[in-house]
């Protein structure tokens, strides 16, 4: 698998390699939205593309009560995220799961929190998998989305080589929230970090506060 690959679904030595890289190149963008997200009272989340597991490590000392379920295409990052999050795994309120987000195994309603960092950019069906989203999460759920940048003038040049190399797929601002209005979320509350293109949305099925 040659280095775009790797970062669509890292696999094997040099998969790993990718994802502790990306842990690292992460924690910045992490650090940032975890200051705009309040997950001290969730109970059971879903961490959708975990990747290396490098942000579950860091959102997990947010919520010391929470449960998680970990999922991925690659069983290597499902490795790599136990072995990350250890702790969690011992004190087993870690389930890894290989899976898809367009078929999630889970009954309605199962999740109190969903987290997507880094990753809707790869999702098939962006639309149909938020409505996936919204089915396994509980009324008064939040779906946590973290990103590293949208479509928008200032940042076209850079993403138009990451879709050319990675294959990866950005909405503006606004198309993210429509794509969210129609699956199902009503309250949907945006931040944006301008100098680095990073972004938050925190969608609820019911109007709440984040």
């Amino acid at each position: 698998m040659n280095f775009y690959g790797q970062v669509r679904r890292p696999a094997v030595v040099q998969g790993i390699m990718m994802a502790r890289r990306m842990n690292h190149n992460h924690r910045g963008l992490m650090k940032w939205a975890m200051g705009r997200m309040d997950i001290s009272s969730v109970k059971r989340m879903l961490d959708l593309g975990c990747g290396g597991g490098g942000p579950l490590s860091m959102l997990s000392k947010q919520a010391p009560d929470a449960k998680y379920v970990a999922l991925d295409l690659s069983r290597d990052m499902l490795r790599m995220t136990c072995k990350v999050n250890c702790d969690l795994k011992d004190e087993q309120r870690l389930s890894p799961l290989w899976g898809s987000v367009s078929s999630l195994p889970f009954k309605d309603g199962s999740f109190d929190a969903v987290l997507a960092c880094e990753t809707t950019y790869f999702w098939p069906e962006l639309g149909q998998d938020l409505k996936e989203c919204r089915r396994v999460l509980s009324d008064d759920g939040r779906l946590f989305l973290v990103q590293e940048t949208w479509d928008a003038p200032q940042w076209r040049e850079r993403n138009e080589s990451w879709q050319k190399g990675f294959r990866m797929t950005f909405h503006s601002l606004e198309g993210y929230r429509e794509l969210l209005v129609r699956a199902g979320f009503q309250e949907i509350t945006t931040f944006t970090e301008e100098s680095e293109g990073w972004f938050v949305m925190i969608a609820s099925p019911n109007e709440r506060g984040n």
